[in-house]
């Protein structure tokens, strides 16, 4: 797999998987579909590439939106957690 990712629960229904190319996040998908969520990590984990399949769905600022879920994670604000793969 060329990239790595960790997922996200942000304790109000949502997960969110960040794709990482490096420690830069290069697709940010945050969903209410966990079904969506987890089908987008098998594909990654399959040998998909977000950025040359043109994955939709994503964030339009990926790596601000992975700063954002880190910072929350950090300061344990509003009870998201970084999910164990």
């Amino acid at each position: 797999m060329k990239y790595n990712y960790e997922r996200f629960d942000t304790n109000g229904g949502f997960l969110v998987l960040a794709v990482l190319d490096g420690e830069t996040c290069v697709y940010y998908l945050c969903s209410n579909h966990r079904d969506l969520v987890m089908s987008t990590l098998e594909e990654l984990k399959r040998g998909g590439d977000p950025i040359a399949d043109a994955w939709e769905g994503g964030e339009d600022d990926p790596a601000e939106c992975y700063r954002s879920i880190v910072a929350i994670v950090e300061q344990r604000d509003g009870g998201a957690w970084e999910v164990e793969v």
